[in-house]
């Protein structure tokens, strides 16, 4: 699983959002599924307004034991935020509500 940031353009400046991507584990070169929304965008004042305004990005994540996972990422250019997602959930999310593969 991948979990990155897109740049979507807009009148008033960028918006930083972050996806989720399912790979293949034993050849990671192979994208299973791709997320077709996002799953976390600037909603709240840290993310939306600082540094660099309507921006969140990744800065890891960490499996824990109980199958959720820790996500760290980056508001605004100024602070960190952690939340938690069920793992089994982003990659059903991947696998029902995937994007069109390219060239299609």
């Amino acid at each position: 699983m991948n979990i990155y940031h897109g740049v979507f353009p807009t009148m008033d400046g960028c918006v930083y959002r972050l996806g989720v991507a399912l790979h293949k584990i034993d050849d990671p070169a192979q994208v299973l599924g791709v997320g077709d929304r996002w799953i976390l965008q600037p909603e709240d004042e840290w993310e939306v307004v600082g540094y660099v305004h309507n921006v969140v990005f990744t800065c890891g994540a960490v499996p824990e034991e109980d199958g959720t996972l820790k996500l760290y990422w980056g508001g605004a250019d100024k602070v960190m935020c952690v939340g938690t997602a069920v793992i089994d959930e982003l990659v059903e999310f991947c696998l029902s509500n995937s994007r069109p593969p390219l060239g299609d």
